[in-house]
């Protein structure tokens, strides 16, 4: 029992150390709420069912209607099972012209994917495919592996979003044995097939281009000027994204860089428009966002004081907002370089090996490039960006040392 104890024990300390930097980001989860389109007039809620990659395995989330937007009147077909042509395809094209902005619809990636026979909820499943499609009914592989694999896991079952009744939806995955069965979810998380010229509700999913996505915040959020600091969280899980629309514009004339302060001369900004800076790391990952001021005009200027990780980029884009709930659209970022000042060398001193006034950068500098070189302390660097692993390798050593103490205890009491 003591064996089996502490190798739980060392087994979970392992997952802790390694789930930690992920958790440490935060931002939008699995399970939270995304706005996005409409549906008879009122902002869209989508189901988070992965936060990290389409469901074809690319930059971006996968979503599902967090209830289904038809309660009857939907048939998969009025012929066979088969997705590619089908009534239920038609549906969720037109479903994608009716109800979102062109700038929402560059957001939806087309993707093509395929998926093979399987067994599944006590039944026998065929092949289906997507072929360049943004917006899908879910499929049968899908629902287990991003809901439930089994009858009655929580989540599977769906109400209507037009009387709040519990709905029965369509899955695009056809039956194995009979050409014209489809899947279709019932009432209490049960999963089943019909004839495909059935009548029943849809449940649409998509995804959304990590691309196109600049960065979620809070649902009901609306912009405001202020510091460059922490992303913009959500308190309750909803969020609201910021996209890319290349109908917007905003060009970057001249920067330049004094007294700890950066000053960004602009030009094209949309009128009304918010200007706006993302600061990512070497990575790519969203870390810093700030939203400076508005533009009076289509030419302007900001100043702020940069702040930028190690090795990281500095992105100035021009956002509107489209108020609480309805997605914000944004001009494509400029990555923002500048040069560092620094004052002549007084007359009769060394003089500085580069240009008076101005000091070469091949980047932006981060918030700490101020530091002069023989300050720095590789073996500080080095500490202070393993310490996460240098914890994890000393709890895991510990736990090691005590699971081999009680076994020698163990073999001194048997021998």
């Amino acid at each position: 029992m003591r064996k089996k104890m502490a190798a739980l024990l060392l087994l979970l300390a392992l997952l802790l150390c390694m789930g930690s930097s992920a958790f440490a980001e935060g931002g939008v989860q699995k399970g939270d709420i995304v706005y996005l389109g409409s549906w008879q007039g009122s902002p869209l809620r989508w189901l988070v069912l992965d936060a990290d990659a389409t469901n074809v395995g690319e930059d971006g989330l996968f979503l599902l209607t967090e209830q289904t937007l038809t309660n009857q009147g939907a048939v998969y077909s009025w012929t066979k099972a088969a997705w590619q042509g089908s009534e239920g395809q038609a549906w969720c094209a037109d479903f994608l012209a009716q109800n979102f902005t062109p700038a929402e619809q560059a957001a939806i990636p087309a993707v093509s994917k395929s998926e093979e026979a399987l067994q599944q909820y006590g039944l026998s499943w065929g092949a289906v495919a997507l072929e360049n499609e943004q917006v899908f009914y879910p499929s049968v592989r899908e629902l287990g592996d991003y809901i439930g694999p089994n009858d009655g896991d929580p989540g599977l079952s769906a109400t209507c979003i037009v009387d709040g009744k519990p709905a029965y939806y369509w899955l695009r995955t056809p039956h194995a044995a009979h050409p014209d069965y489809a899947g279709l979810v019932l009432e209490g998380d049960q999963v089943h097939d019909f004839l495909v010229w059935g009548s029943w509700g849809v449940r649409p999913a998509a995804n959304l281009d990590g691309e196109k996505l600049l960065y979620l915040a809070a649902a009901d959020r609306t912009l405001a000027p202020g510091e460059i600091g922490a992303m913009p969280a959500s308190p309750n899980g909803e969020w609201k994204a910021s996209v890319t629309d290349g109908a917007l514009q905003l060009s970057v004339t001249e920067t330049s860089y004094s007294d700890g302060l950066l000053t960004v001369r602009y030009d094209d900004a949309p009128a009304g428009a918010w200007i706006s800076v993302l600061a990512r790391d070497a990575e790519g990952r969203n870390v810093l966002y700030g939203c400076l001021a508005r533009a009076e005009s289509a030419a302007g200027e900001v100043r702020f004081a940069p702040n930028v990780p190690e090795g990281g980029t500095l992105l100035l884009f021009a956002e509107q907002d489209n108020a609480a709930k309805n997605t914000n659209t944004a001009s494509v970022p400029v990555a923002l370089s500048w040069t560092e000042e620094v004052p002549a060398a007084p007359s009769g001193e060394n003089e500085s090996p580069f240009e008076a006034g101005t000091v070469s950068e091949t980047a932006a500098p981060s918030a700490q490039s101020a530091r002069s070189e023989d300050t720095k302390s590789p073996l500080r660097d080095f500490l202070r960006e393993t310490w996460m692993f240098a914890a994890a390798f000393v709890l895991v050593a510990i736990l090691a040392v005590a699971v081999a103490v009680m076994q020698a205890r163990e073999r001194r009491r048997r021998w």
